[in-house]
């Protein structure tokens, strides 16, 4: 093995782990870079993953996420190290897709929080489980990444998201605002063909799967009202049972248009209005301006939409990664060390 320092990737679904491979491709000619999926450590953890409490999750060892993400992996032949354990390396710094778990033995180490996508809305059950300091997962979404403090710092899409997490736990001052790779670039998509266009897109959300409840009949007689008569396309969220979607969609709209690929991206493109329940590709239809739809208020929406910078995230993060990891200090000092980080507060 090389004298180089260590980096851990812990991804979760496939988006999360090509964001932080985007990352890491600036970083691996200066360090070793290893993948994982997320884990967990402690009793709570533990007895949750064995009655499949994440089973439908990043979390669950079988999930459509997970395997998605180890296809991911295997496709470009990335190195794993199964919990960060399995090869017996010593690791300097992690980059993490989620700090609502955290293994314990990372605090020895450098970490470093980077925002995937859209954070589920907290429910008053979540609030009452960040109150009662339980586990960010026992709330079964999302709604709680980001706001653990856990991590050295943290990466945001936007100031909207920052004034979100700061709200919820973490410390404004490690929160960098600079954008992040899935998402600082959407004007690209403008250059992608299809062969269709001016069609009304719904896509739908894992909500079930999650565990919640979702009026899927309302859903689907309200894009009918909104397409009035224009081609309604329906793009199932891949975590979604795909056999009781085709159903559902069928009974009300017998010939509908249901279709798995291209990736949505493309179809929101072109498509002339977006309906969406809580999916992060709402910001892509806002940033390219299309009629947009969401479970969501859509001011609060405009408010955290991610800052657009050309694509240039991944490079401005690895920066900063890079300068944190060769920080000789105790890294808590860092973020008033570094004049590259005020410029992202």
């Amino acid at each position: 093995m090389s004298n180089k320092k260590n980096i851990l990737c812990l991804g979760g679904s496939r988006n999360q782990t090509s964001q932080l491979h985007q990352i890491a491709c600036h970083l691996e000619k200066d360090y070793n870079i290893y993948y994982s999926q997320i884990f967990g450590e402690g009793f709570l953890y533990k007895a949750a993953a064995e009655i499949g409490f994440f089973d439908n999750t990043v979390l669950g060892r079988d999930s459509s996420f997970t395997k998605a993400s180890q296809q991911y992996l295997k496709l470009h032949e990335l190195n794993y190290d199964y919990r960060g354990r399995s090869k017996g390396i010593k690791y300097d710094l992690a980059l993490l897709s989620t700090d609502m778990i955290v293994p314990k033995s990372f605090k020895k180490i450098k970490t470093v929080w980077i925002q995937e996508g859209m954070i589920d809305p907290i429910t008053n059950f979540g609030k009452l489980v960040k109150k009662l300091g339980l586990p960010a997962y026992a709330t079964a979404s999302t709604a709680l990444n980001g706001t653990s403090n856990s991590a050295d710092l943290y990466f945001a899409m936007s100031r909207g998201y920052k004034e979100y997490f700061t709200t919820y736990g973490t410390q404004s001052e490690k929160i960098l605002v600079t954008g992040v790779p899935n998402f600082d670039n959407i004007h690209a998509l403008l250059e992608t063909s299809y062969n269709e266009s001016g069609f009304v897109l719904v896509a739908t959300s894992d909500i079930r799967e999650l565990g919640g409840n979702d009026d899927r009949t309302f859903l689907i007689n309200e894009a009918i009202k909104i397409a009035n008569g224009r081609k309604i396309i329906f793009k199932p969220h891949p975590n979604e049972n795909i056999e009781r979607v085709i159903s559902e969609i069928r009974s009300i709209i017998p010939h509908a248009h249901i279709i798995t690929e291209p990736i949505i991206d493309i179809l929101i493109a072109h498509c002339d209005v977006l309906i969406t329940q809580y999916s992060s590709c709402v910001y892509q239809g806002l940033v390219l301006g299309k009629k947009v739809y969401s479970y969501f208020p859509i001011e609060e929406l405009e408010f955290k939409k991610p800052i657009q910078n050309g694509g240039k995230s991944a490079e401005i993060i690895s920066n900063i990664v890079r300068e944190f990891m060769e920080y000789k200090g105790d890294k808590n000092q860092f973020i008033q060390s570094s004049s590259s980080v005020k410029e992202f507060q």
